[in-house]
């Protein structure tokens, strides 16, 4: 007996990890990818989704997607670095005036050969150059910081990352590395002065309890990037490969309108609240005459080939 041949594809089932939990914008939004690209390719591409590091960290699922046991991350360009150092640039600190200046260099040719390299030595793609986190604020207990000369002497919490020690030796305060679950510990008990992160993570985490004065200093922009592994990525149709982008990049935008939505509220609640002294009268110029050799100080690391590219395109789009 003869069958006819069916026209019917076997789904693909891409699997994406990523360290967000439930609250946060991007887990909201990731946790309907899968929904938006089935609907799309008529059930033909299908994505599980890991949420909430349950494959692993940031770091851990980088090295999963290069080596091909998941496919799709979205670790941000700090963590991006630890393969692929001039990664990290996008997180240089003022590097940045406003998001806008951010994706024209992210998502332009001053960032593409950085882009190509990572495809080149580490098998990655992005799908997303850009995955608006937030920009990052300093926060602190004692005398008022409204300028860099205040910050002198500062005990800091920093990532184990080049460019916050950098960034906190070049304001003359102490760059002190703490793991991120032991931060609400450490300024309570005054380990350390200070942090810094976005306004999400500081409501979120309730640093305003153990912390007197939020400065305003918006000193770093915290950009994810959405990476897929490149030959898998190849493996589909072009078809495939343009709705998967096209639904990425919507959701990309989405996140964005979202997470600022939700920045500006969460800061109207922690001026009304008055746990916490909102400081945005700072002498901003400081601050970023002190960055510029913070910055110089890290062009061994990141190249100076792909700094001088990128500061060039900033001086460009801004002229």
């Amino acid at each position: 007996m003869v069958f006819a041949a069916g026209t019917a594809h076997a789904a693909t089932t891409l699997r994406l990890g990523h360290t967000f939990n439930p609250g946060e914008a991007s887990y909201e939004l990731l946790g309907e990818l899968g929904e938006r690209v089935e609907e799309r390719t008529d059930g033909e591409l299908k994505i599980q989704v890991f949420p909430s590091e349950q494959l692993g960290s940031e770091v851990q699922l980088l090295q999963q997607s290069k080596n091909g046991s998941i496919d799709i991350v979205v670790p941000g360009y700090s963590g991006a670095s630890t393969l692929l150092p001039a990664m990290e640039i996008s997180n240089a600190p003022f590097i940045f005036q406003s998001w806008d200046e951010a994706r024209h260099i992210l998502e332009g040719e001053a960032y593409q050969p950085i882009f190509d390299e990572l495809k080149e030595q580490h098998n990655l793609v992005p799908l997303a150059k850009t995955w608006y986190w937030g920009w990052r604020n300093l926060t602190f207990n004692g005398d008022e910081v409204h300028s860099v000369e205040d910050m002198k002497g500062l005990k800091v919490r920093v990532p184990e990352s080049p460019a916050w020690v950098e960034m906190v030796k070049a304001f003359d305060a102490s760059p002190t590395p703490i793991p991120f679950s032991e931060v609400y510990l450490a300024l309570q008990q005054g380990t350390v002065d200070g942090q810094e992160n976005p306004i999400p993570t500081i409501y979120s985490r309730k640093f305003y309890e153990v912390q007197d004065q939020l400065v305003m200093s918006r000193h770093m922009l915290q950009s994810q990037v959405v990476l897929m592994n490149a030959q898998k990525f190849e493996s589909l149709s072009e078809g495939h490969q343009e709705i998967l982008r096209e639904v990425v990049q919507e959701l990309a935008q989405e996140n964005y309108e979202l997470q600022t939505g939700r920045e500006d509220s969460m800061l109207e609640e922690l001026r009304a609240g008055g746990d916490i002294n909102v400081i945005e009268d700072i002498d901003r110029a400081s601050f970023e005459e002190a960055a510029v050799q913070a910055r110089e100080n890290l062009v061994d690391r990141w190249g100076e080939e792909d700094y001088r590219r990128v500061m060039t395109a900033i001086e460009n789009y801004r002229n």
